[in-house]
């Protein structure tokens, strides 16, 4: 009788969280059914009725017996399926695919964005949108290291000391004295033996000459 009323229990206070109430005969059910579920995976299997009943058109709060046996039913079912389908196989373009948005500052659905549909085929264009949204993921990632983020309000003086700020290469088009910056670019060769420094905002020139040392990683 205890593990009874503490299944009937969890059952009552679940569906209250979701602003629901069981009718007397459909809770007796439901307990009945859940009396063979391992201790374990009783939440687990109460969530998943939960959301077979709220997944049903509900004319009100009150829950009748038929929703909670198809609720179940459904359950049952998926279970099954479950076992039966032990491979998936899903196509490259069925998979969801995610951009970072700057100026949402999150990754959004492609499809919320301007950028055309996937093709097998690709254009020339789209080699460069590649290497613009793998540059904006590893700065996205970079700007939320602790050594690029903002110090907290009344942080201590010696703190802000060790921060860094990111710039880009606009920041150095058109200065002329000598200046100390951290940028995150792409090294390239827009010319024959002439390297460049290139980020969305632009490109500048380096003297790799007076290259003093290099760093694999932060």
């Amino acid at each position: 009788m205890d593990v009874v009323r503490k299944i009937k229990t969890k059952v009552s206070a679940g569906f209250k969280m979701r602003g629901l109430v069981l009718r007397p005969d459909a809770s007796r059910y439901l307990v009945e059914v859940l009396e063979s579920v391992s201790p374990t995976e009783l939440d687990d299997v109460i969530e998943r009725v939960m959301d077979a009943v709220e997944k049903q058109p509900l004319s009100s709060s009150m829950i009748e017996l038929s929703v909670v046996e198809t609720a179940v039913q459904d359950c049952s079912q998926s279970c099954d399926e479950t076992i039966d389908n032990v491979f998936n196989i899903i196509g490259a373009f069925d998979v969801p695919r995610y951009i970072y948005s700057v100026e949402r500052k999150k990754f959004v659905p492609i499809s919320m964005t301007t950028h055309p549909a996937s093709s097998l085929c690709g254009l020339p264009r789209d080699k460069a949108e590649l290497f613009r949204e793998r540059y904006t993921i590893l700065q996205q990632r970079t700007h939320r290291h602790e050594l690029f983020t903002p110090p907290a309000i009344g942080a201590a003086v010696e703190e802000d000391r060790n921060k860094f700020q990111l710039k880009t290469v606009e920041a150095l088009l058109g200065s002329t004295g000598k200046m100390e910056v951290i940028i995150l670019g792409m090294i390239t060769q827009l010319k024959e033996g002439k390297f460049y420094l290139e980020d969305p905002s632009g490109a500048v020139a380096l003297d790799m000459s007076k290259a003093i040392s290099f760093h694999c990683n932060l």
